[in-house]
């Protein structure tokens, strides 16, 4: 055999060994239990520990393991349940632990005979499972609350009265404190109660009728004085519904005139800032248009005297030398002769080459020196 082979072998018989010392030396406890660990050869031999889910050291063979549940349990007491029925139902995940008792036959302080359905749910106290074996009550500490649980009720419950009964918020009242002796009673056996739930109360027949008919009358009472509060209630709303409707009256017509004085007020306003605003507009108006025929009228004037200037300028203008020859040269300008005829025969008609004549002719003699000799 080859070296690598028997090295393989020795290593799949090392871990076979392991597991199987692992196992030896391990055990698995379940979801929701508590593990109490037992040395068999040894005087007590609990483990002063509760053990919870998963893996715990202990050797097979000389430690011994037992399991208690860590959920709820019922106790149950109703009408049907026949001597003392353990059921232990399957959940989505540990045992459901159940007993059934038949319901609380007891005396009610007036000396009423009652049968009460009870549910009381309780559990193991944390830290407390080992002791359970300790003082050897796997076995028989669902039988010891049982018969506690009866007692205390028997005892507890009997001080209502049967219309106590009647009233949910007394006989919540009395399972709470039912519930706290109920807690001083079974610790000895390491359980707690939950919850004290009083589900039915049955009277005899007979009793049951004159309750309901008692029942009745009282609701008929109740009724009849809730009617009868309504009735006065509905008065005095009707009362205050009046009150308001008139006092909403007299504050619409109080308002209805404030609005309109208010109105009145603002129309006159109105009309005296109207009247205002025409006087302002015909005084500006008049004011203006009275500005405009005096700036009309100075503009006239300015214009004429300018007109009246250029006229004396012109004429001292044109009276001079230069402004005579000006007038002889436009009327040279504007003189159309279509045709002239002239003698030469007469001496009197002026030769048209001979300027000076000319001149003479159109200017006439300039007063500032002799005339030119003919």
């Amino acid at each position: 055999m080859k070296k690598g082979s028997r090295i393989l072998i020795g290593l799949g018989v090392l871990v076979a060994l392991s597991a199987l010392g692992f196992s030896f030396l391990t055990v698995r406890i379940p979801p929701a239990t508590i593990g109490v660990k037992q040395a068999l050869w040894s005087e007590g031999g609990f483990d002063a520990k509760d053990y919870g889910t998963g893996l715990a050291w202990g050797i097979s063979g000389y430690h011994r393991w037992h399991y208690l549940p860590t959920q709820t349990q019922f106790l149950h007491f109703a009408d049907g349940a026949k001597g003392a029925e353990l059921t232990m139902r399957r959940g989505e995940s540990p045992l459901v632990f159940e007993d059934w008792e038949p319901a609380v036959e007891l005396r009610t302080r007036d000396n009423n005979t009652v049968s009460i359905d009870v549910t009381i749910t309780y559990r193991i106290i944390r830290g407390e499972g080992h002791l359970i074996l300790k003082d050897s009550l796997k076995n028989a500490y669902r039988d010891r609350v049982r018969s506690q649980v009866k007692g205390v009720l028997r005892d507890e419950l009997a001080q209502l009265t049967s219309e106590e009964y009647q009233s949910t918020e007394i006989r919540v009242k009395r399972a709470q404190e039912t519930k706290v002796v109920l807690a001083e009673v079974l610790k000895i056996y390491h359980v707690e109660p939950l919850q004290v739930f009083i589900r039915r109360v049955h009277f005899p027949s007979d009793y049951e009728q004159k309750l309901q008919e008692k029942q009745y009358l009282s609701q008929r009472k109740l009724l009849d004085t809730a009617l009868t509060l309504q009735a006065v209630e509905q008065t005095i709303v009707a009362k205050y519904q009046k009150q308001t409707g008139n006092a909403v009256k007299i504050k619409t017509q109080d308002w209805e005139k404030r609005i309109q004085t208010k109105e009145s007020e603002v129309q006159v306003l109105i009309a005296e800032i109207n009247a205002t605003a025409q006087v302002y507009a015909a005084e500006t108006r008049a004011k203006g248009e009275a500005e405009r025929d005096i700036a009309i009228a100075n503009g006239r004037l300015a214009i004429e005297k300018a007109e009246a200037l250029r006229d004396r300028l012109r004429n001292e203008a044109l009276d001079t030398q230069g402004g005579r020859i000006k007038l002889a040269l436009d009327a040279v300008d504007n003189l159309h002769i279509p045709k002239v005829t002239l003698n030469s025969d007469d001496p009197s008609v002026p030769m048209l080459l001979d300027l000076d004549q000319m001149t003479r002719l159109l200017v006439g003699q300039l007063r500032d020196g002799p005339a030119p000799a003919e």
